[in-house]
């Protein structure tokens, strides 16, 4: 039996959940919703750093609290992508395997830039 290997592309598109900025608007009224997503986005842009610099050889479970945190924020502005990439991230993470892990943290990176200038550019087609 041949071994399966998953094929990552490298141009994957940021994908949103349009009822979750909806809902923020909803809930905490425009102007505050766009507070909002703008302290989100500034949030995940640090934690992808954080993510970014840390040294998995030091600290090979230091990625646990940061995932999980920008997991969290990317759901909260319905960066469903983003949030995607980090749960995967913990999934090669629990599995120990290092070429999953990295991988997967590569992928994250790229989702993550591409998220948050996706998501900057509906800002400003929104006026």
């Amino acid at each position: 039996m041949k071994p399966s290997v998953a094929i990552l592309r490298l141009d994957e598109p940021a994908r949103f959940n349009p009822d979750q900025l909806e809902k923020l608007c909803t809930e905490l009224g425009e102007v505050r919703a766009e507070s909002e997503v703008a302290d989100a986005l500034g949030v995940i842009g640090k934690l992808l750093q954080d993510v970014e610099n840390l040294d998995q050889d030091q600290h090979p479970h230091g990625l646990g609290q940061p995932v999980r945190h920008l997991i969290a924020a990317s759901d909260r502005i319905g960066m469903a992508t983003l949030a995607r990439a980090a749960r995967n991230v913990e999934m090669a993470q629990a599995s120990g395997d290092a070429i999953a892990l990295s991988a997967t943290l590569a992928r994250l990176q790229r989702v993550g830039e591409r998220s948050i200038l996706a998501i900057w550019d509906l800002e400003d087609l929104s006026g």
